[in-house]
């Protein structure tokens, strides 16, 4: 059991501060990683824990997600049509596969596949831009893998994917930037229940983890909430570019912590 401190509540604040803020700069309302790095980073709670509370936050912003943008996801992928069942099943068997083989692994390797996934975001925002829609797409078939990773890393550390998923949707499979954004979105939210709901039944987290849990994720709502209304394409070409290498610096204390 985590025990609920005033210092650790205090650093709780300071870690939705940073993700709140980054979360709407961004424009990523559901793949938070960034919240199991700065539990883990600031914070101070072990990695298992961490990432059984991100699960959590995440599956409460999908939730949001679902409310604030059903119009863009369901015109994206219709609930029920070819895409979404390409997409959903997949998600839907990741988030399984990968909630289980996370309470398998050890807390250090767990650690050290987050710093490498930090490491990937970083490099990913430096180096892989948006593109324009293609006329001739890949064939749906890519769905399923695409769908399939995300789902397993939602559920081995609750980080959607969603920095690899949206380029491969765009870049690769040719998709508007837009429905590339709603495609991982429907994703991140199928595998982000599914793996809490394979958590739950294998092991009901604490009620101080579910404490923390709506803490941040109510804090981190507010104030991504209120950046949201100064919102603009510079702020986030800034924000990306400063969390960018410091990502892959924390990943590479994470991976190094990790090995020893």
């Amino acid at each position: 059991m985590i025990s609920l401190t005033v210092p650790l509540l205090v650093r709780g604040l300071l870690a939705a501060l940073i993700v709140g803020f980054v979360t709407s700069s961004i424009r990523s309302w559901v793949d938070r990683v960034f919240l199991v790095i700065m539990l883990t980073g600031i914070v101070g709670l072990p990695i298992v824990q961490a990432i059984q509370i991100n699960l959590i936050v995440v599956s409460l912003a999908a939730l949001m997600a679902l409310l604030r943008q059903r119009k863009l996801l369901h015109g994206a992928v219709p609930p029920g049509s070819h895409e979404w069942l390409l997409i959903t099943i997949p998600a839907v068997l990741g988030g399984v596969g990968g909630r289980l083989l996370a309470n398998q692994l050890k807390p250090s390797l767990l650690l050290g596949i987050l710093g490498i996934y930090a490491i990937l975001v970083g490099l990913r925002i430096l180096i892989i831009k948006p593109l324009s829609e293609k006329e001739t797409k890949a064939h749906p078939s890519w769905f399923v893998p695409i769908s399939l990773g995300s789902g397993i890393l939602t559920g081995l550390i609750s980080a959607g994917g969603k920095p690899f998923a949206v380029p491969l949707y765009n870049n690769a499979m040719g998709h508007h930037p837009q429905k590339a954004y709603a495609l991982a979105t429907v994703a991140v939210v199928t595998a982000a229940w599914t793996a809490l709901g394979t958590q739950l039944v294998v092991s009901i987290p604490d009620w101080s983890q579910f404490v923390i849990a709506i803490y941040e994720f109510v804090l981190v709502t507010i104030i991504a909430l209120i950046v949201q209304k100064f919102w603009t394409e510079k702020l986030a070409k800034i924000v990306n570019l400063t969390i960018a290498p410091i990502l892959i610096l924390v990943g590479l204390r994470f991976l190094l912590v990790a090995i020893k």
